[in-house]
Parts: C-alpha cells; sequence; structure tokens
C-alpha cells in the first residue's frame, strides 16, 4: 500500500513517498514526512551506480520500500531496489544452462569476467576456462566477445559462473595455428 500523507506509524513492508534530503557517498537520506529514512548505496539500485548525486537529488520525490523501520537504532531503512524486478533472478531462470553471448571485462588471477546482460558479469573462473583436458587455449582479451555456457547462478551471492563454450574454445584454438 503507497502511502502519499504523513504516516502515523511506518510498517517494514510499507511503501511509501518521501523527499530526498541529501545525496552522500555511502546512501541516501530521505524525508518521510515526520521520520528520517536512509537508503543504502546498495539499495539504491539493481545497476552498479559510482555517484549517487547522478542519480538521485535533494528535493527529489521518491517512492521507497520500507526494510527495517525499528526507528531505535537510526533512521528507517529504505530500499528503491526492491520495488524493481531483480534482473539476476530473471537471467537465471531464462538462461541457466544455456549458451550467451557477452563480452569480456577484466581479467584477474581468478579467471575471466564477461558481461552477459546490462550489468550482469560472471566468471570463467580459472579451473573451468583451462578445464581437466590440460589443452591450453588462446586467453581471450578484454573487449573480446565469446559465447559463454551459463553454469550456475546465485541470487543471494550475486554470483554467475561460466565457462567458455567448446566451439568458442575450439574456435581460438584454430586461431592460435
Amino acid at each position: 500500500m503507497v502511502q502519499q500523507a504523513r504516516p502515523e506509524r511506518v510498517e517494514t513492508g510499507d511503501v511509501l513517498r518521501g523527499t530526498v534530503s541529501d545525496v552522500e557517498v555511502f546512501g541516501v537520506f530521505v524525508d518521510l514526512g515526520g521520520y528520517e529514512g536512509f537508503i543504502d548505496r546498495l539499495e539504491v539500485s539493481w545497476k552498479r551506480i559510482e555517484d549517487l548525486s547522478l542519480f538521485l537529488r535533494a528535493g527529489q520525490e521518491i517512492t521507497v520500500f520500507v526494510l527495517n523501520a525499528s526507528t531505535e537504532q537510526g533512521p528507517v531503512a529504505l530500499s528503491l531496489k526492491a520495488l524493481e524486478p531483480d534482473p539476476m533472478r530473471a537471467f537465471a531462470r531464462d538462461e541457466l544452462g544455456r549458451e550467451v553471448s557477452g563480452t569480456v571485462t577484466e581479467i584477474g588471477p581468478i579467471g575471466t569476467f564477461v558481461q552477459v546482460g546490462p550489468d550482469l558479469v560472471g566468471l570463467i573462473a580459472r579451473r573451468s576456462r583451462d578445464g581437466d583436458s590440460g589443452t591450453s587455449r588462446k586467453e581471450p582479451r578484454v573487449g573480446d566477445g565469446v559465447t559463454v555456457t551459463v553454469l550456475g547462478v546465485n541470487v543471494n551471492r550475486r554470483r554467475i559462473s561460466l565457462s567458455l563454450s567448446e566451439e568458442e574454445g575450439r574456435g581460438r584454438d584454430e586461431e592460435r595455428d
């Protein structure tokens, strides 16, 4: 239930209208008409937002979800992203076990990171990429388009496990010859 007027009482699970009173690096303060609310930076959006002031501004009216209404410990804990569908859940439902196209965004000691959707990045772990066969594949580079298989999705930990698709691996081996 969306409450427009000053609420007599704020309860966990309420959806309220409020006004952004301050935007900080660590989160956003919201005036709920008699109650102070706070949105942690991780609760602003499913997308990664580096600068919250580019997303929200003081005086802006917003609709928020109450995560925790206990005001004894400070401001009411709020969320904007709780009102939006979780793209990780949709990806898990639609793509688990399938081959998808992506772009290599980073290569690190633990493996290769591949963007597989808007704001969704998965990992080809070093052991998955090298496989058990002992064959060495040409390493993809940052910016390369690759085809990967979605091995697993952990929605709670926000992790996507990938492997380089067989066809992709063969094509890379042929490039080296």
